[in-house]
């Protein structure tokens, strides 16, 4: 039997999650002019982004003939489709966003509908945790959970968020300037990196992958202080 304490972790650790995009967007907004569109545009291509990346992944992961190369291709698939589908809206729906604080708020539209999906589950365990939903196993695995399960989901999913805006200034660069294409592959490679060190090494290793991103991002950025990326 979960305890009233335990309930309301886990509804808070959901609602803690899902504020999370809302929060950066309104700061944005307030402080630099962020605007509703970008948002949106990341928001509907990564569902755009679903069916093409779950058919390939059907196709291509069958011919993978270790388990190493079934992961790698889908690393490879999912970063693929989210970094090109990232260029072609940036160049194709929304070229006219050219701002660093435009490339952002696309960010929060594409990472954040990430987060909210992170949000969703946790409301799902609070049901199977109210409602006795599952195997013994699933619910004493619930039970176990505590502080630094949350800590660990709302962090990492505030990294997510914060990955997802320095790569699409990455991907906004590329668009805007023609020296920086280059940086569309360089794109692919560090989400696909960014899964695999999440993946094998946690929560922990996510987030100082994600600084080091940031601060990457900003250094490379000084070259366009004159520009609008």
């Amino acid at each position: 039997m979960f305890s009233a304490l335990q309930l309301t972790g886990f509804f808070l650790r959901g609602l803690l999650t899902a504020a999370l995009p809302f929060a950066v967007y309104f700061y944005l907004r307030k402080r630099q002019g962020g605007r509703a569109i970008p948002v949106l545009a990341g928001a509907v291509t990564v569902m755009l982004i679903l069916i093409p990346r779950a058919l390939l992944r059907s196709i291509l992961v069958q011919g993978a003939e270790t388990l190493t190369g079934k992961w790698l291709t889908v690393w490879l698939i999912g970063a693929a489709c989210e970094e090109l589908g990232r260029y072609l809206t940036m160049r194709h729906a929304i070229p006219q966003y050219d701002s660093v604080t435009d490339a952002l708020c696309y960010g929060i539209g594409h990472g954040g509908t990430e987060v909210i999906m992170t949000a969703r589950n946790q409301f799902v365990l609070l049901a199977d945790a109210l409602y006795g939903n599952g195997s013994a196993e699933h619910l004493d695995a619930l039970m176990h959970q505590g502080f630094l399960t949350a800590a660990d989901i709302i962090l990492g999913s505030a990294a997510n968020l914060a990955f997802h805006m320095a790569l699409s200034v990455l991907i906004a660069r590329a668009v805007h300037y023609e020296n920086c294409k280059k940086l569309i592959p360089i794109a692919i490679f560090i989400h696909m990196l960014m899964n695999f060190t999440d993946f094998c090494f946690g929560t922990a290793a996510g987030i100082l992958f994600t600084v080091l991103l940031c601060i990457i991002v900003r250094l490379h950025g000084k070259q366009f202080t004159g520009g609008t990326i």
